[in-house]
């Protein structure tokens, strides 16, 4: 027998015999990349659908038809939604995505109430007082003096309290002073306009002068009715 004795390492100071890796490391990313490759022209815009588009201004309209080839997982609805919704002529916007890659912008316009001369053109004023967008003609009524949203909240009450009450079309409504409005008003198919002056909260001359005109006896061309107790009018001719 050998005298020479032979002494094994621990395991854990044994060195470690390289492995050879498994190809399947390999060919599973690789399929994983072809299929990514496979889907991705199914998920990008193949189209963009503007409704009620006519309100934005045509640089807008252009941006938002410029998604189309844009990868659908990285499209920002509310951002589309921001968009569209800053124009003023916008009431409402909705934005939503038809798959498996159409955009669909929904624009709802605003409906003007009034409108405003700025500069050369007009805008239309929407019915919390907001300017509402460019508008080729006035809408009645006009309001002139009425800068801020607020304001021009108060001249609509007062064109709603005096066309109903008086069974008259207002044409435009002028802040002289804070407590001093003048309207003008159409009562018939003619060109004749009646001009009143009344108070933003009403008095009881501006009442008993709408009963006179609504029951047709008396055809004013010019009324003062910011008095509690004194009305005072000139009668067309």
């Amino acid at each position: 027998m050998s005298g020479v004795r032979r002494h094994f390492l621990p395991e854990r100071f044994r060195p470690r015999v390289p492995m050879r890796r498994s190809r399947r490391r390999f060919v599973l990313p690789v399929l994983a990349l072809v299929g990514l490759l496979l889907v991705l022209p199914v998920w990008t815009v193949r189209s963009v659908e503007i409704r009620g588009g006519e309100v934005l201004p045509p640089s807008v309209t252009t941006s938002l038809e410029g998604l189309v080839g844009h990868l659908v997982p990285l499209l920002e609805l509310d951002w589309l939604h921001e968009v569209a919704a800053a124009w003023p002529a916008a009431s409402d916007v909705r934005v939503r995505l038809e798959l498996p890659g159409t955009v669909v912008v929904e624009i709802y316009p605003e409906t003007p109430r009034g409108s405003v001369a700025v500069g050369t053109g007009w805008h239309a004023v929407a019915a919390d007082g907001r300017l509402a967008g460019v508008v080729e003609e006035p809408n009645a009524p006009e309001l002139m003096g009425f800068r801020r949203p607020s304001d021009r909240r108060v001249a609509f009450s007062v064109a709603r309290r005096l066309g109903e009450a008086s069974g008259g079309n207002v044409v435009s409504v002028e802040q002289v002073t804070p407590n001093d409005f003048r309207v003008e008003m159409r009562f018939d198919e003619l060109a004749r306009v009646s001009t009143v002056h009344v108070t933003p909260g009403g008095t009881e001359a501006e009442r008993v002068w709408c009963d006179l005109v609504k029951s047709e006896k008396v055809a004013v061309e010019w009324a003062d009715l910011r008095w509690p107790h004194r009305l005072v009018m000139r009668e067309a001719a």
